[in-house]
């Protein structure tokens, strides 16, 4: 799992952990009952706060994503495969409503939108 964060970025950190971990989960790429990097690997990983990363971690908990195990750490829990694609769903639609807030901004048409959008998606590789 990568988890790639910025500072620059308007979301907090622990939301960009977060977020990230999120989707690898329920995208498959972290699967059930594998544990999660430590609260000190991640955080020395993304030179942050052991802090920062035990928010995201508990906010994962609170969602039912992960359980924190004694002796074990953060563990994926099983997650219903209707639900993962539901909430995968719901971030490409999040995803595309500000696609289209920053497409007006930028006074782009939708015709362009979609051509950029088909050059996107034929050129660039998975992140």
């Amino acid at each position: 799992m990568r988890v790639v964060i910025s500072t620059s970025a308007s979301s907090p950190i622990y939301q960009q952990i977060k977020t990230q971990v999120r989707a690898a989960i329920l995208s498959g790429d972290v699967v059930s009952g594998s544990t999660l990097p430590s609260l000190r690997q991640l955080a020395a990983d993304l030179r942050v706060s052991i802090i920062t990363v035990t928010r995201a971690y508990n906010d994962l908990v609170a969602e039912g994503l992960v359980r924190n195990e004694h002796g074990r750490g953060f563990v994926v829990c099983e997650i219903d495969p209707a639900v993962a694609s539901g909430e995968l769903a719901k971030r490409v639609d999040a995803a595309l409503r500000e696609l289209r807030t920053a497409a007006r901004h930028a006074r782009i048409d939708l015709d362009e939108v979609h051509r950029r959008i088909d050059e996107t998606w034929r050129s660039e590789t998975d992140e």
